[in-house]
């Protein structure tokens, strides 16, 4: 009988570079049945080698197909040891390794799993990508095919399978080469290697070096303190370290690159020195390297990239060159060159990591780096097809991006490389590639070592391309030498007077940073197209701490001055960013897009921002993370955020279209998956593959600021909440008009202390919420308090605000049982505050039961929750003015509904509650709401539906959406 040949082994042989062909064995015929079975296995074998020479021109149609998308690629290429690749796809250092199976099913996506981890393993490629053609698909009809794909960055890692079209596969190819490497781990490394580098200066070669650049403000607080020297001429170092590695990527260029003009004197100067610079491993291991780096980086000045090496270059000549400052370099050159041979490409999310993993300011100045799978996916949404003419390099170079606190260019080089994906021709154009850099491309910061790594991230999109005209400035913080406060780039905020932003040159010769260039025209940038920015929020209570008092008072001042009158709430800067988005964008078509805190969307100190925006730009995307493992889109943050896409509207004779809130069920990691993500968005297709929800958000809710589509990744729970509210499921008022909320539990930390032994008057309260301890509403207080010393006096003026019915003021939604409890004598609390109803004499006790059966029951849940501050999904803390506006029955209006809900209370009182994820199996829950659906005239099924998707809620349960993210 013939040799019996499965698929996987016609692949090995043809990876050892055998034959394809059947190899036929003698037989003896046995009869017509062992002649039928040869004939049967000989057309089996057959059929298996046609689908892989189907493959084979498949494979070799879609590497045509990727290189018309500018790509390098190439089909069926041999490899060393006689083993292939069949698509191999070569991104600068990178190679992609495309394997490809001719079918969807089960054993197809494993086959291609496996032969792309194979790849790996064989380290015939960096990364790898496995794809599975449609069934029916042959070479015509490839380029219209949808395929499905998962990217392999290591081997044995469960894959997740998108499905797209032939540009989105080639994106995907594209940002492959983003999963490489650890940048965690090498940002750490980098960190440590700095440190050490740090440790041989002495304290005034610290304070050189860190003088050198600007650093640490002479003003600060903590001018005395060691650390501060310490931790700003670490950030020198860096700075030096990035300009050794942006030379090491260099060094595969300068040989070709010799400038015929010396643009350290002049563009007109004839430049007749050597050339090509000393390589960066060179220097690095010279007997001077101080010297040898000096030397080479002036010569590279002469094409000129003087964001990157004039102030790095600065650093160098802080210090004299003695052994220790000499031997502190030369560690900070080998630590940069190990992390630039080891991230292939040195690709800018890696230098966003080193930059925040460094920084040391991020709780005063508000400092956040995006993510790049967020950048990916905030680019991808704000850059439309329709915005632009993409095969035009003149209409790209005629577009204007702003990043106003721009940090490391994140940001900005994620625009860039939305705009190289949308105009694929052009991708190797050095003219398109110099518009981005010189033209297109804008971004200010306070931060000097955050402008130098942003213009290094820049200069990753061609090493080629000259810095002559890059628009990334540095905008003056602080108080200068004539007792005027800056503000930044939102200077850039004030129309009325001369002052602009306060530009600071990159560092030259030793001179002083006073020495402003004042005719820069960044301080009179183009209006925008597309304003991209992740926006610093920090707290009044932390921002500027930095400075000394003096200082901070003047800042705050003109913070005062600058937003009189604006939409901008002074509890945190942050909403300033919008306005000043709005200020420096065309009026007649404009995006902005910005990464914002969740609770934008949310807090009513916001309100007239939201406001603000819904009046002069089409709210047209809210993107937010219901993965509890990923509720942020910042790397150095653990707060819920939120991504935002803002449209000018110009026709205002036409209605808005409804907002597309995005609700993720799992936020995407990588920039691949994020592009698969902005795909789904773009196509309607989030929910068909399980992403996440979407909801059209009315514009007249948008208008009025209730953008409350954010709070469930359930939409039913979002719409049964906004009915809720609106008095359509029974008649309603806030709570706050139905009782008396106060005082918090802030006030009652400040003047009481806690004790075990009773207090003065016999005052008690319920200090914590501890869900072992408290698990029905009847509860217990749980400490005494005592007056704090010379605070006797606020201490009785708070008794007398005590009540018996206590609200919480923050909840554990995964182990929380109640959400309101009432206690046998009236008392305050810390964890809690007292709600005392307003109504007379004997109704109090009936309304304080019956309340608290209706915050305990599911709907309740619903009430509380639809509205809160979002900081944390899945820990919401309520401010009295949460807690307040909390839409509960109008027992007025409601006949015998109150009597009702406290007859139900008097009998679960002490029954105890199971935690939120468990309500549905939870006999008292579904007694508290069938009591609450029979008084309010709701419907049962409704009111457990509502129970049912509450068990389901991420924020609840404190897990990820049970979906699958593919196929």
């Amino acid at each position: 009988m013939p040799r019996r040949e499965n698929t996987r082994q016609l692949r090995r042989r043809r990876d050892r570079g055998e034959s394809s062909k059947v190899r036929l064995q003698p037989v003896s015929l046995r009869g017509k049945r062992a002649g039928r079975a040869a004939s049967i296995s000989d057309t089996r074998t057959i059929e298996k080698l046609t689908t892989r020479e189907h493959e084979h021109t498949l494979n070799m149609r879609l590497a045509e197909e990727l290189r018309l998308r500018g790509l390098n690629a190439h089909a069926e290429g041999i490899q060393s040891g006689r083993l292939r690749i069949d698509v191999e796809v070569r991104i600068g250092p990178v190679v992609v390794a495309v394997e490809a199976e001719h079918g969807q099913g089960d054993a197809n996506r494993v086959e291609a799993v496996q032969d792309a981890d194979g790849r790996l393993t064989q380290k015939l490629a960096q990364c790898a990508v496995a794809v599975c053609y449609p069934d029916n698909t042959d070479a015509r009809s490839l380029s219209d095919a949808q395929f499905l794909w998962a990217v392999r960055g290591k081997a044995g890692k469960a894959p997740v399978w998108t499905e797209g079209n032939l540009d989105q596969l080639a994106s995907v190819i594209r940002l492959a080469p983003a999963q490489l490497g650890n940048p965690d781990f090498a940002a750490a490394s980098l960190s440590a290697s700095l440190d050490r580098a740090a440790r041989r200066l002495t304290q005034w070669q610290k304070q050189q070096l860190a003088r050198a650049l600007d650093l640490p403000p002479s003003e600060t607080k903590s001018r005395n303190d060691g650390s501060a020297w310490d931790k700003a001429a670490k950030r020198s170092l860096l700075v030096v370290a990035t300009a050794v590695m942006f030379h090491s990527r260099l060094d595969a260029y300068l040989s070709e690159m010799k400038g015929e003009y010396d643009s350290r004197i002049s563009s007109s100067e004839p430049f007749t020195g050597e050339w090509p610079p000393m390589m960066a491993h060179r220097c690095a291991e010279a007997d001077d390297p101080l010297g040898a780096f000096q030397d080479a980086w002036s010569m590279i000045l002469v094409l000129d990239y003087k964001p990157i090496f004039q102030t790095a270059r600065a650093a160098l000549r802080a210090c004299p060159p003695d052994p220790a400052f000499t031997e502190a370099v030369r560690d900070t050159a080998r630590a940069a060159l190990e992390v630039a041979g080891n991230i292939a490409g040195l690709r800018h999310d890696l230098l966003g990591r080193i930059f925040h993993t460094v920084l040391d300011t991020a709780r005063y100045d508000g400092s956040f780096y995006t993510t790049t799978a967020a950048a990916t996916l905030l680019a991808a949404l704000a850059i439309r097809e329709d915005m632009c003419d993409w095969s035009a390099p003149d209409a790209i170079a005629q577009l204007r991006i702003i990043d106003p606190a721009c940090g490391t260019g994140t940001l900005l080089m994620a625009a860039a490389e939305r705009i190289r994906e949308l105009s694929p021709d052009l991708r190797n154009d050095e003219s398109v590639a110099s518009a981005l850099i010189e033209q297109v491309l804008c971004g200010y910061d306070v931060n000097l070592t955050a402008t130098h790594m942003a213009a290094t991230t820049l200069g990753l999109l061609s090493p080629t391309t000259r810095f002559r005209n890059m628009k990334i400035g540095r905008a003056f913080l602080g108080v200068d030498d004539d007792g005027r406060a800056f503000l930044g780039s939102l200077e850039l905020l004030d129309q009325s007077s001369d002052q602009q932003p306060k530009l600071i040159p990159w560092p030259n010769r030793g001179q002083a940073f006073s020495q402003v260039d004042s005719g820069d025209d960044m301080a009179h940038p183009d209006p925008a197209d597309i304003v991209i920015m992740n926006p610093p929020f920090t707290r009044s209570d932390l921002r500027h701490d930095q400075f000394s008092e003096e200082h901070e008072a003047k800042l705050k001042n003109r913070e005062k001055l600058l937003f009189s009158q604006k939409p901008v709430h002074l509890s945190s800067n942050g909403n300033a960013f919008l306005v000043l988005a709005d200020y420096i964008s065309k009026a007649d078509s404009c995006t902005i897009a910005a990464v914002l805190p969740l609770v934008t969307s949310t807090n009513a100190s916001s309100l007239e921002i939201r406001k603000y925006l819904a009046s002069r730009y089409h709210i047209d995307t809210i993107v937010t993370s219901h993965d509890p493992d990923r509720i942020y889109f910042s790397e150095n943050t653990s707060i819920g955020e939120m991504l935002i896409i803002c449209r000018r509207w110009a026709d205002w004779r036409k209605p808005k279209p409804p907002t597309r809130v995005i609700n993720l069920a799992r936020n995407p990691e990588t920039p691949a998956q994020a592009a698969a993500v902005g795909w789904a968005i773009e196509e309607g297709n989030v929910e068909k593959i399980n992403y996440g929800t979407v909801q059209q958000w009315p514009e007249s809710r948008i208008r009025e600021g209730n953008w409350g589509a954010v709070q469930f990744l359930s939409p039913y729970l979002c719409e049964k909440f906004d009915s809720l509210r609106a008095g359509r499921l029974f008649q309603s008022v806030a709570l706050g008009e139905a009782a008396v909320i106060r005082p918090d539990g802030a006030g009652v930390r400040t003047v009481f202390n806690r004790s075990p032994l009773p207090g003065a008057g016999g005052m008690s309260a319920l200090w914590d919420h501890k869900t072992d301890v408290t698990q029905s509403m009847a509860a217990e207080t749980d400490t005494c308090i005592t007056a704090k010393p010379g605070k006797e006096k606020q201490a009785q003026n708070l008794w007398k605000r005590r009540g018996r019915l206590l609200l919480p003021m923050r909840v554990r939604l995964n182990t929380v049982r109640a959400l309101g409890v009432r206690v046998e004598h009236p008392a305050l609390g810390s964890a809690w505050t007292p709600c005392n109803p307003r109504v007379p004499g004997s109704d109090v006790e009936m309304m304080e039961k019956a309340l608290c059966v209706y915050l305990n029951s599911s709907v309740g849940a619903l009430a509380l929750l639809g509205d809160r501050s979002n900081k944390a999904l899945s820990y919401p803390r309520f401010s009295m003015d949460d807690l307040k506006k909390i839409p509960s029955p109008d027992f007025a209006a409601i006949d015998g509904a109150a009597a009702r809900l406290a007859k139900a209370y008097d009998a679960h009182a002490k029954d105890p509650l199971l935690p939120l994820p468990r309500m549905n199996d939870c006999r008292t829950r579904r007694s508290l709401d069938r009591a609450v659906a029979d008084a309010l005239g709701l419907e049962a099924e409704a009111v457990s539906t509502i129970r049912r998707s509450f068990v389901e809620e991420p924020s609840v349960t404190g897990r990820r959406y049970d979906v699958d993210l593919g196929r």
